[in-house]
């Protein structure tokens, strides 16, 4: 009789807590559910579940203010019913790659929606055998923005470019004769084109073997302290080459600038015009024995 007495209450006791268990089952099944329709409410990106074929199962709801999200009448429908046939075409084939490598594989492709080109980074990771989860993010203004720097970069290149040509323009070498060069000097005499002068002039007078270089500055407006000293600084560099280095040209502002500098210039012949310094330097070549 207490065996049988005992018996139900025992099933009794082993129910209700199989109950508990499952009642607790279904809260935290309810906080997991809650939890994930957290989570997409605050994405921005497009969730998608689709199967090998591209049909897409299941469209999650994602933030409200996301500009592009995927119309939840697409449930159901495949990828070629729903975009152009070469677009369906290489995302049924990227599915088909991820279900068969089992890996995430990302792609970056643009569609033209409404009149205007955006941008999105698609990850297809495999969730069952034959289905895909598509978390896909709009990257429009990324790729503007890459696009830009990009074209800024070859804008500073063709500005790179421009300024050589213009300091080449600006630092001609002219040979006069067999061991004469001639470099007209143009424009404002900065640093960029006094170096490269310096090293125009340091370099076809080692090739050339030249004894005399002629700067003239018929073309340089202004001449200031600093331009004055970088003047000198070359003609100091050609000596060291054993090359007679004569200034010509010297306007009389030029000349101003140069009278009031404190710096020195007895190294440097001087000679009032271009004519006179090659005509100078050629008799000089044909009095040389």
């Amino acid at each position: 009789m207490t065996d049988a007495a005992e018996t139900p209450l025992a099933e009794l006791a082993r129910l209700r807590r199989r109950v508990r268990e499952l009642e607790a089952e279904v809260t935290t099944l309810r906080d997991s559910e809650a939890e994930q329709r957290a989570m997409f409410s605050a994405m921005t990106d497009a969730v998608l579940i689709v199967d090998r074929d591209g049909r897409y199962l299941r469209v999650p709801e994602t933030a409200s203010e996301a500009r592009h999200k995927p119309d939840p009448r697409l449930l159901g429908k495949t990828m070629h019913e729903a975009l152009p046939a070469a677009e369906a075409d290489a995302f049924v084939a990227g599915i088909r790659r991820v279900l068969a490598e089992r890996r995430m594989l990302n792609n970056v492709y643009s569609r033209t929606i409404a009149g205007e080109e955006l941008w999105f980074s698609a990850n297809a990771s495999p969730l069952g055998a034959d289905t895909v989860l598509l978390v896909v993010r709009e990257i429009t203004d990324e790729v503007r923005h890459e696009q830009a720097l990009r074209d800024n970069l070859r804008q500073q290149e063709r500005l790179r470019e421009h300024e050589a040509a213009l300091l080449r323009l600006s630092t001609p070498l002219i040979p006069i004769g067999d061991d004469i060069l001639v470099m007209p000097l143009i424009g404002r005499l900065d640093a960029a084109l006094l170096e490269h002068a310096q090293d125009t002039l340091l370099n076809g007078i080692a090739a050339a073997r030249a004894r005399v270089a002629i700067v003239d500055v018929t073309g340089v407006g202004e001449l200031d302290e600093a331009a004055a000293a970088g003047l000198l600084k070359v003609a100091q560099a050609l000596r060291l080459l054993g090359a007679r280095v004569v200034l010509t040209g010297i306007r009389p502002r030029v000349a101003a600038s140069l009278a009031s500098s404190t710096t020195a210039w007895t190294d440097v012949t001087v000679r009032a015009s271009l004519k006179e310094a090659v005509a100078e330097a050629t008799g000089d070549a044909r009095r040389a024995p």
